[in-house]
């Protein structure tokens, strides 16, 4: 599948729709570790999408 999105890519790896866009609302979503909320954000391997729920992160990854 080309072109596929952050939304596309969470659902592929198991995650329901309501809980993916949960995760991307609340900044947990990363993207070759910059910070995603839109679900239609172009994600197409080999980038890596990875789900931080640390809230001791900041917003730097730190």
């Amino acid at each position: 599948m080309a072109d596929r999105t952050v939304l596309e890519r969470l659902l592929e790896a198991g995650i329901t729709q309501d809980r993916a866009m949960h995760h991307l609302s609340d900044r947990w979503v990363r993207v070759d570790g910059e910070i995603i909320t839109d679900p239609a954000h172009l994600a197409e391997p080999p980038v890596q999408v990875e789900l931080r729920f640390n809230l001791l992160f900041d917003e730097s990854g730190n």
